[in-house]
């Protein structure tokens, strides 16, 4: 590849990906949706929806939850895409998947680290009081994004591919074989992990009812989808009988009485512009104090339209930069609650600094817990599979069937967040909780991702043994006899026992990683697979 075709690429692809952290977190760069793209771009769409699905499997259940920097999905989808095609070869480019992601890990981890700096910059300008400068240093950390994703892209691609093309007429057949083994068995990974996020001990009779239903009747994603819905809807509305229309008069009625009782000073235009300040809410995002300067970057239109003075503006500045870490979707119902606090302080209500802080850190927690475990876990994980399987087959629509609900998600999901977080205030909150809906909201998305994950364990995950035996002439295949007993028996038990590795150690993603090329590659050497 030459000099200039590299640079374009590689500044493509950082573009792409630095949107994860840098502006939207609109899952374009998610391999499933990016694999396609840059498979367009090199002129291999094929290629690059098999690369693009084989490794968002891989790192299907491999999320970014709190604070937790994985091994990264978007360069190891992409990269593993430009080496699939530039190689000639798939099983190469998903095979390099691991260690690209793996090395992505790392060097995210030191924007994190680069961008304390930004944050004590940031303490310096607030308090001089000076609005541009705390915005344009936070927004230092889009270019900082960019320059680790550009430099390793680069990397890779120029001087990669023809190592890559090197090592793949060197490969013996053994390891070539090896590592296409590894690729089918490492999707039990991300379904093992997602068990984990989903309260497995709890939930597991829905996993195995959704292994069944494609085990047994051949049912595709989206038939299980349905039903999974289905089943979730029908739990809810026979645990409550009568109740809900009791609590959703209480409800309504008490709401109105608080929401009719606050004067609302601030418009729909402080409130779009913090919508649109909140597409940057983890662009400065670090290991000290995680979201905060974003979050005080959304909050400085209402912060400007509320304070005159400017002991009052800084005060409010420092307010919001302190210890932030939340989804970015549900963190904006976190943003409108604060608008609301901040709004009645203005107005002279006694709202204290502590009372700002505390509901902030009271509400962090468990919308933070509802935004990974429904949105990252559940939503982008059903979509992710269903495009992934009709990415598999070669269909073209896949990367939409993935992108248009997770675009629409992130647009309605900070909208509404933000101008129901303002308008109820913390009310919102206390009632879900109050009367049990945050929980029966959990519980039913936790059905249908249990159901879809075991429906995937079905679809994606592959062991495939290839022991025979000729007895009287007949060839017994050991395979058939075990799927005879269960269909996809192996990569059940194969996700179980990954599970139980990344439940009792701390380090068990790596070890059921290794695992699979171990496996893979020594079940190649001695014909097993």
């Amino acid at each position: 590849m030459s000099l200039v075709t590299a640079l374009l690429l590689s500044t493509f692809i950082a573009l792409l990906i630095t949107e994860n952290y840098g502006y939207g977190y609109w899952m374009i760069s998610r391999p499933v949706f990016a694999g396609p793209l840059v498979g367009m771009i090199l002129g291999d769409i094929e290629t690059g929806l098999y690369v693009g699905a084989t490794v968002e499997l891989m790192y299907m259940g491999i999320l970014p939850i709190g604070g937790s920097v994985p091994p990264n999905a978007q360069i190891a989808g992409t990269i593993s895409t430009v080496f699939a095609i530039t190689s000639g070869d798939a099983s190469v480019g998903i095979a390099l998947a691991i260690p690209i992601g793996t090395l992505a890990q790392l060097l995210i981890m030191l924007a994190w680290n680069i961008n304390i700096y930004l944050m004590h910059r940031a303490d310096q300008y607030i308090e001089a009081g000076n609005f541009k400068a705390v915005e344009r240093t936070h927004l230092m950390g889009i270019p900082i994004f960019f320059s680790v994703f550009f430099v390793s892209s680069f990397l890779a691609i120029y001087f990669g591919s023809d190592f890559v093309k090197m090592l793949v007429d060197g490969m013996p057949i053994w390891l070539s074989n090896g590592l296409t083994i590894a690729s089918k068995m490492l999707p039990a990974v991300g379904m093992a992990m997602l068990l984990k996020m989903m309260d497995f001990k709890k939930y597991w009779c829905f996993f195995l009812g959704g292994f069944v239903l494609v085990g047994y009747l051949n049912l595709n994603q989206t038939a299980v989808s349905l039903i999974a819905v289905v089943i979730a809807v029908a739990i809810y509305q026979l645990s409550e009988n009568n109740k809900q229309d009791d609590f959703d008069d209480e409800f309504q009625d008490e709401n109105e009485e608080i929401v009719s009782n606050i004067d609302l000073s601030l418009t729909n235009k402080e409130l779009r512009k913090t919508f649109i300040r909140s597409f940057f809410s983890m662009t400065s995002i670090n290991y000290e104090r995680y979201c905060s300067l974003g979050f005080c970057y959304a909050m400085i239109p209402a912060i400007k339209k509320l304070y005159t003075s400017k002991e009052e503006q800084i005060a409010a500045l420092r307010r919001h930069n302190e210890f932030f870490n939340c989804h970015p979707y549900t963190g904006n119902a976190v943003i409108g609650v604060a608008l609301a606090l901040e709004e009645q302080r203005a107005q002279g209500k006694e709202i204290s600094d502590e009372a700002i802080a505390s509901t902030k850190t009271a509400l962090m927690g468990p919308l933070s817990g509802v935004g990974d475990s429904i949105f990252k876990a559940v939503f982008m994980t059903i979509f992710a599979a269903l495009a992934a399987g009709l990415a598999l087959e070669g269909n073209y629509l896949a990367p939409f069937v993935f992108i248009i609900p997770n675009v629409a998600l992130n647009l309605a999901s900070r909208w509404l967040f933000i101008k129901y977080g303002h308008k109820m205030g913390v009310s919102i909150v206390s009632k879900m909780n109050t009367g049990g809906l945050l929980d029966k909201f959990i519980s039913g998305a936790t059905i249908v991702g249990m159901m879809v994950t075991g429906a995937m364990t079905v679809g994606f995950v592959s062991v495939p043994l290839n022991v025979t035996w000729n007895i009287s002439g007949k060839e017994i295949v050991l395979l058939d006899i075990i799927n005879s007993i269960l269909p996809g028996l192996l990569p059940l038990i194969l996700v179980l026992i990954f599970h139980q590795i990344l439940v009792k150690q701390k380090k068990g993603m790596y070890i059921c990683i290794l695992a699979c090329f171990v496996i893979g590659i020594l079940g190649a050497v001695v014909h097993v697979f």
